[in-house]
């Protein structure tokens, strides 16, 4: 299942899948890839895991996460603008219709097949939810082939607003920019085979715990 996940509904869902989502962070970020950011008890986290934050989490039936990413709006403090600004050629959105994307994880012990599907899913999720909020683009950083193979793969191609640039773990990092449209839906559509809703939202598991 594909949950659209936040502070205030986290209750109506299987399992606690915020700490599902932290825990995975942890498996992905410090221990696979060695990043110098904070943890706690085997949970990652940073200053944008605030009130504000969407959590796009695809889970198995008993509520484990599988992988999960995060989106901000740009109204708030963001990473891209107050840690990775200068990555951009131009001047950094604040607005209600861009949100920053990060935290794009995925469970290493799935297998090869399960993984392509739950990142084609994550990656439908983003989409999914910028579409029913009115969204016009998803901003972040990632190293370029991230870029190309979750998204340009999955017929989504970024547009770099920025160019490819070292970082503090010596490696390439691109900040970029996907658009939201009716152009984006059919494209990933067609490169995925996913169409129709995927991504459960408050109201439906609220109406379904009641």
């Amino acid at each position: 299942m594909l949950y659209c996940v936040t502070q205030e509904n986290n209750y109506y869902l299987p399992g606690n899948l915020i700490m599902g989502q932290h825990r995975l962070r942890y498996q992905a970020i410090i221990e696979r890839q060695a990043w110098d950011v904070p943890f706690l008890r085997e949970l990652e986290y940073d200053q944008y895991d605030t009130l504000a934050a969407v959590y796009i989490i695809c889970a198995d039936a008993r509520g484990q996460v599988l992988g999960s990413a995060r989106l901000c709006p740009t109204t708030r403090p963001y990473m891209l603008k107050e840690v990775f600004s200068h990555l951009v050629e131009g001047d950094l959105p604040a607005s209600d219709r861009v949100w920053e994307g990060s935290r794009f994880c995925v469970d290493k012990n799935l297998t090869v097949e399960v993984r392509k599907r739950v990142q084609q899913e994550l990656v439908y999720g983003y989409l999914e939810f910028a579409l029913a909020h009115d969204i016009e683009a998803i901003i972040g950083v990632m190293h370029p082939a991230y870029w190309r193979n979750l998204f340009a793969r999955n017929g989504w191609p970024v547009r770099a607003i920025g160019s490819i640039q070292k970082v503090g773990d010596g490696k390439d990092a691109l900040a970029g920019s996907l658009p939201i449209t009716s152009l984006t839906l059919a494209s990933v559509q067609r490169a995925t085979g996913i169409t129709g809703s995927l991504l459960q939202f408050h109201e439906q598991q609220e109406r379904k715990s009641a």
